[in-house]
């Protein structure tokens, strides 16, 4: 079918040009292929398309009479071809997506609902977050969450992460409250912050208004999981210094985590859905990234507006500094 193609573009290139040389050219193709291609059509249609005795060419009453047609099927098979070429990649590929273990508690929602609307659309979940593997291409969209050199990638922002110092009702109740920075030493500190998930020293720092403080802090359990460092906190067994707002604000608006430290916490970061660079010009996978990074910017937006109703409003402010 292809080639049929091919001698049917020949036939206009010949017509508009008026000579093998010119369509050639037009085409990108040698002389001596234009007049095989051109002779073969003939040749199928049993009749003479040119009078090649003069220059330029002149069509015969046949050639007037087909070169609309051809030229509609020209252009009807090439629409053809986009439109299964844009389904092939809009709604038969496999999407590689690469979260932290944090987005866990949205993340279903939001895939089902876009399957739902792109139902021949397939998404292979992939947990936890690791840079260097997205780098090498093992995944094809990512959550990143700071500032992350990734040259070769489109970012799109989805709100920024902000961090809440917490312990459960019980443990503060049984400890007593903690609120300055010297607090903290009477205390196991759990949280997902860390440098590599085989690496055990954590550096956290902490700010209210303009001042920055830099906690060093090790205890004898590190989670490099942040729902087990949740749980953790929920059983009583430490606090945390920053869990991320959208994982922990159900557990805030039940009481069951209430925030420490009047003020101090750990600094807001803004949240990315990146992508690589050559595969932003694929429409699926465009389309899919900037679904995800809107539909969680929203989702960061509401458990602000419920922080806002959960905490005084100096600490609220405080927080989204």
């Amino acid at each position: 079918m292809t080639e049929d193609l091919d001698i049917w573009k020949v036939f206009l290139a010949v017509f508009n040009e008026g000579s093998i040389q010119e369509a050639a050219a037009k085409l990108n193709l040698e002389s001596s292929s234009v007049s095989k291609k051109l002779q073969k059509l003939e040749k199928l249609l049993g009749v003479q398309l040119f009078d090649r005795a003069g220059r330029p060419f002149l069509p015969t009453p046949t050639a007037y009479e087909l070169f609309p047609y051809a030229e509609s099927m020209i252009h009807s098979r090439e629409k053809i071809s986009n439109i299964l070429s844009d389904r092939v990649s809009d709604d038969s590929q496999i999407i590689r997506l690469m979260i932290g273990n944090t987005q866990a508690k949205y993340m279903p929602k939001m895939i089902q609902q876009y399957v739902s609307q792109n139902p021949r659309t397939r998404v292979n979940v992939i947990a936890p977050l690791d840079v260097e593997e997205f780098k090498q291409r093992l995944a094809d969209i990512a959550f990143i969450s700071g500032v992350i050199p990734l040259p070769d990638c489109v970012l799109l922002s989805r709100g920024k992460m902000v961090f809440m110092p917490v312990a459960s009702k019980e443990y503060l109740e049984k400890n007593g409250p903690i609120e300055t920075l010297q607090d903290l030493e009477h205390h196991h500190i759990f949280s997902s912050l860390y440098p590599s998930r085989y690496a055990f020293s954590v550096n956290y720092v902490l700010r209210k208004g303009a001042e920055v403080m830099s906690i060093p802090k090790i205890t004898s359990i590190r989670w490099s999981n942040v729902e087990m460092a949740k749980q953790a906190v929920l059983q009583g067994i430490g606090i945390s210094l920053g869990f991320p707002l959208f994982h922990c604000i159900d557990e805030i608006e039940r009481g069951e985590l209430v925030p420490i430290l009047n003020g101090w916490h750990r600094p807001s970061q803004e949240n990315y859905v990146a992508i690589h660079t050559d595969d932003w010009k694929k429409p699926y996978l465009r389309r899919f990234a900037d679904y995800m990074a809107k539909e969680f910017a929203k989702t960061e937006a509401s458990c602000e507006a419920r922080l806002k109703k959960a905490v005084p409003k100096a600490l609220y402010d405080e927080y989204l500094r």
